[in-house]
């Protein structure tokens, strides 16, 4: 049986208010602030891999997310919940799944300059470098161009930094692809050769890599 994503989106909006207070996961409580019947609530749960009674620890929470994400919730609808490390995480997660190698939070520094990179990405000689905006409204194109400029920042030294690690052990090519991951759907999916995706179309915008 399908599940309508309106109402996949109300419990686990449902869960997350919940969680936000530590108390454990109650179908009756969900049912109640989601408006859904007992029996709805209990089998979108199931699909959640939420268990009655769990307080949520933040990979519980990350893992609810994804699969909410996979029964089509949008991905907006779950920014008041989530900080941005939470987001950062998620993605982090998310590109996990796809068959990436993943780190967050990577500081670089290459002939006197540093750069801070929110998630890095690899596979194979593809190498995603991804600015997430867990920001409570769309990208504007002004925000759109600000973030283009720093992602331009990043390119060169990522790019003067790998000539200079593979210079000492032979060429390799490597395609650096900028990225951006916010909790809204951008204007364009490319903008100048710069990929931008809402978090619950990321797995679409890895198809244009």
């Amino acid at each position: 049986m399908q599940v309508r994503p309106d109402i996949a989106s109300r419990i686990i909006e449902a869960v997350l208010r919940i969680s936000t207070s530590n108390k454990p996961i109650s179908i009756m409580e969900v049912s109640q602030v989601s408006l859904t019947s007992m029996d709805e609530t209990r089998r979108i749960l199931g699909l959640l891999e939420i268990e009655e009674s769990a307080v949520l620890s933040e990979e519980e929470k990350g893992r609810a997310i994804r699969n909410a994400l996979r029964l089509g919730v949008d991905a907006s609808s779950l920014a008041r919940y989530l900080d941005w490390r939470e987001f950062e995480r998620l993605a982090t997660s998310l590109l996990g799944e796809a068959g990436y190698e993943v780190e967050w939070n990577v500081r670089l520094s290459y002939s006197g300059r540093r750069v801070q990179v929110d998630v890095m990405a690899y596979n194979g000689s593809i190498l995603l470098i991804i600015d997430c905006k867990r920001w409570n409204r769309p990208l504007t194109p002004s925000a759109e161009l600000r973030i283009r400029e720093g992602q331009e920042k990043r390119l060169f030294l990522l790019k003067s930094l790998i000539e200079y690690s593979f210079s000492q052990e032979g060429s390799k090519i490597v395609y650096i692809i900028p990225a951006t991951l916010s909790l809204y759907k951008s204007s364009k999916p490319i903008i100048d050769g710069f990929i931008f995706a809402s978090l619950d179309k990321l797995r679409g915008a890895l198809e244009y890599v």
